[in-house]
């Protein structure tokens, strides 16, 4: 038997090892390119085993299985790099294989390139095998070498960026050069029938499994599959019986000598049952050393992800996370840092210990950041610190992560987004996580991302449900639920609270749409939310109404706070070109326990009737509500049809003072006003727009004008032509109608037909340039009414038209300045009599004798 005989059973061994370690894997692209290197190494180190034990049926035929392994291994490690660096088949792919399958078969029928070795006999029956080497070796070594040289380009297309990954490949290349230079040796007479191929082969195993295992590409506990325990039992099996044959045979006839001619049955009995015990110990011993941790870190994941399910809060998800890395991996430290949506950094969350510093927070543009969000796996600092990136990180960053202790971070994602972080530290900052370490750690945030992005839905539904859509805050009902909550723990201290109302919201709409109007929400949300910061809480009450509680907060307090708050919007618009019309204000409502209630609904019924009471003061004010408040609401709480009847009644005394007061600047304008508001009144009357729109549109008649008060009386009363500036002027009479009447409580819903009763039909009116129907109904009504008027009346720079030719104009402009529907309605009426022209006193005369005659 040959001397180096233990190098090719050793390296079988290992192979076989392996081999079936990987064929009881997963099956990937990966692990298939493996298992034909270990194929190949298998028919390679043991057909040079069997032809150096020179078993059946001979040397040549073991030796050219022997060379069909090793020369197929160029092309097996080729395609093991394809699939290592995720490349596509390459276009050679088939050249190399068939140039690999030619040498292969032309060597073995013709021994044209490598002949078989010659077995040389010394003294003592010791085999040598003795190798021919000829040039024609070296064709062999162009198609290998060619085969080996496309892989190393195929690796270094794959790998320029990736450091970690050429590291570990590393101790591959290691063995694949091994190999080649053990080839290489054959030649050299000082390893002359020494195996140094079969030696090479064994070095490249070696350092396969290194790689495998240390760079996480291998797992441990496959070398311990029921596969490789079988092969494991049946060598160590056949050693010991090869060994203990002849003892085994002696010691059976001295003992059993009247038993000996059943000597081969007795000894096959003895081999079954020493087998079956030898896979028992030996399979609780892996059990033991191997299965045992990897049973309870999977009963462990197992109990982790049931609980981690019933887990619907943020907190939760992230204290069980932690604990379980902690305890599982028995880690000093475990942080998770959380993305922050609005800002893109990633803050720490949670960590083991309470004490642990949270204020560290990681920019999104991190290169840990950035290689965690490229890559799916968790990621080493000891080999973070290797690549350029790291070197490239400010040492600000370097510091943070040093200061932690981290090393390793585990990335959580849901699909291809970066949610957050694991950052461990191990108890011995010399120990090194372990595949099955980073393995279970990958398993912990795969479930985890899984969860901490349930739980995130489940609170960004659950703010959602207690938060106003348009403008963030708190909705109604969930205002109720803090103001319970607030009202009983401020029961020995104060609490205030403050209802802010839009003034003429509704006005602000119909002049500006829907969509300004919510914008105007917005700005007066982030206005109160700026104000109050974190000293209370913010409420949309209603549709234009707003809350705020203020615990610890007492009356004078928080009537400084919404004073403010009014001021602010007052002034929210002045930039805006049109402030005058655009401008909002606010009237505010404070009541506060125990002063001014002593229960939540008296605390929300008081600040109700104090915004109320503003109201009808003339709004734009914050009213402290007293304890009495509540009580003088029966006196206030008139029926509403009996409130509606008065309130012209209530505030005629106003109006007529007002145009009074205009009649002495502008004679005409308090006549005009009556006019107005007589023509359309009958105009409305006669489309059947209902009695309150009618009411509406006589009031408007009377106040349309109102802010002529405001005008010069040489250019109210100027003969001739205004000029550009003074016509600029008189049309801010408009603006200052609305400033007017928006301080006349219960009447502001005239506004709409004060402002636009100078607007045209076409569009080229003023002050908004709106044309056809987006002008309300009231508006176009009171234009013609103001213009019939303006016609048939004395100004002062004109005489008064007829009434005929005032119903002409009328018609010539019907589409152009007026509605057409609602000029021919008016003109039938002045023509059938039903609307009688107020005219001055000279022209009804002048017009009346022209009747006579």
């Amino acid at each position: 038997m040959n001397s180096f005989v233990f190098i090719p059973i050793i390296a079988l061994c290992c192979y076989l090892l392996l081999l079936f370690a990987f064929i009881a894997a997963k099956k990937t692209k990966l692990n298939d390119a493996f298992i034909m290197v270990l194929i190949l190494g298998v028919l390679w180190v043991g057909g040079s085993f069997c032809m150096r034990m020179q078993f059946w049926p001979g040397e040549k035929l073991w030796y050219d299985v022997s060379i069909f392994g090793l020369l197929m291994m160029p092309f097996a490690f080729f395609c093991f790099m394809e699939a290592f660096v995720g490349a596509k088949k390459s276009k050679l792919r088939p050249l190399w294989l068939t140039l690999s399958l030619a040498v292969n078969i032309i060597n073995i029928f013709t021994g044209l390139f490598l002949e078989a070795p010659l077995s040389v006999e010394h003294p003592g029956g010791q085999v040598q095998f003795v190798y021919q080497v000829t040039w024609s070796v070296t064709v062999l070594f162009l198609v290998c070498g060619a085969v080996l040289i496309h892989m190393f380009i195929i690796m270094l297309r794959g790998y320029k960026t990736d450091e970690i990954r050429k590291r570990q490949l590393t101790p591959i290349l290691i063995g694949i050069v091994g190999v080649f230079l053990g080839q290489a040796c054959l030649c050299l007479p000082l390893f002359e029938g020494f195996p140094i191929d079969v030696l090479s082969a064994l070095l490249m195993v070696c350092c396969m499994f290194y790689a495998m295992y240390r760079r996480r590409l291998f797992k441990l506990t496959l070398l311990v599959s029921k596969g490789s325990c079988y092969v494991a039992v049946f060598v160590i099996a056949i050693l010991l019986f090869a060994n203990a044959i002849r003892p085994l045979e002696r010691l059976i006839r001295r003992i059993l000598g009247q038993y000996e001619d059943s000597y081969v049955l007795i000894t096959a009995i003895l081999f079954t049952l020493f087998t079956f015990l030898l896979y028992y110990i030996m399979k609780k011993f892996v059990d033991t050393v191997f299965i045992k941790e990897e049973i309870t870190r999977s009963e462990t994941l197992k109990e982790f992800s049931k609980a981690i399910s019933c887990s619907l809060e943020i907190h939760q998800v992230l204290e069980k996370v932690t604990r379980t890395v902690q305890q599982t991996l028995d880690a000093e430290k475990v942080y998770i840092f959380i993305e922050n949506g609005e800002e893109g950094s990633y803050h720490i969350a949670y960590s083991a210990s309470p004490l642990d510093d949270k204020t560290v927070s990681l920019d999104k543009s991190n290169p840990v950041i950035v290689y965690l969000r490229q890559h799916n796996e968790c990621l080493l600092m000891e080999e973070f610190q290797c690549l350029t990136a790291y070197k490239a990180m400010w040492e600000e960053e370097k510091k943070q992560i040093h200061n932690l202790g981290i090393h390793m971070f585990a990335p959580l994602k849901d699909g291809d987004t970066l949610i957050g972080l694991i950052g461990t530290a191990a108890r011995d900052p010399h120990a090194r996580f372990t595949y099955d370490d980073i393995s279970f750690l990958t398993s912990i945030s795969s479930i985890g991302a899984i969860a901490v992005k349930n739980s995130r839905l489940y609170e960004k539904v659950y703010q959602e449900a207690r938060t106003d859509d348009l403008t963030g805050l708190l909705n109604r009902k969930y205002f109720y639920q803090v103001l319970e909550d607030e009202f009983e723990k401020n029961k020995d201290r104060s609490l205030a609270l403050i209802i802010l109302n839009l003034d003429d919201f509704k006005l602000y709409n119909q002049l500006y749409g829907d969509r300004e109007g919510d914008l105007a929400l917005q700005r007066v949300a982030r206005i109160i939310a700026a104000s109050v910061g974190n000293n209370g809480y913010i409420s949309r009450y209603s549709g234009k109404e707003f809350a705020i509680i203020l615990p610890g907060y007492d009356m004078l307090s928080a009537s400084n706070l919404a004073e403010n708050i009014r001021r602010q919007i007052m002034e929210m618009n002045k930039a805006e070109q049109d402030y005058a019309l655009k401008v909002l204000t606010v009237s505010g409502g404070i009541s506060s326990y125990p002063y001014g209630a002593g229960s939540v609904k008296e605390l929300v019924e008081n600040a109700d009737m104090a915004v109320y009471q503003v109201k009808r003061r003339g709004k734009n004010a914050i009213l402290l509500a007293h304890e009495s408040m509540s009580n003088s609401r029966e006196e206030d709480n008139v029926d509403s049809s009996e409130y509606k009847q008065g309130i012209y009644s209530e505030y005629a005394p106003t109006i007529y003072a007002l145009t009074a007061a205009i009649d002495t600047k502008d004679h005409y304008t308090f006549s005009h006003s009556k006019n107005v508001a007589y023509y359309a009144s009958r105009l409305a009357e006669a489309y059947d727009m209902g009695d309150d729109f009618v009411e509406l549109i006589r009031e408007a008649g009377l106040l349309h004008d109102i802010g002529k008060i405001g005008i010069r009386e040489d250019i109210l009363n100027k003969p001739g032509k205004l000029n550009d500036e003074e016509y600029e002027i008189m049309k801010g009479h408009v603006e200052s109608s609305v400033g007017i009447i928006r301080h006349l409580p219960s009447l502001d819903y005239v506004i709409p037909a004060v402002i636009g009763h100078h607007e045209r039909y076409d569009g080229q009116g003023y002050p908004r340039k709106i044309s056809g129907e987006d002008i309300p109904m009231s508006a176009r009504i009171l234009c013609i009414a103001d213009s019939f008027d303006a016609m048939v009346s004395m100004r002062s720079y004109k005489e008064p038209y007829t009434v005929e030719y005032a119903l002409e104009e009328l018609k010539r402009q019907r589409g152009r300045q007026f509605d057409p529907r609602l000029t021919d309605r008016f003109i039938k009426l002045v023509e059938e009599g039903a609307i009688v022209p107020k005219l001055d006193a000279e022209l009804a005369v002048q017009e009346a004798d022209q009747k006579k005659t």
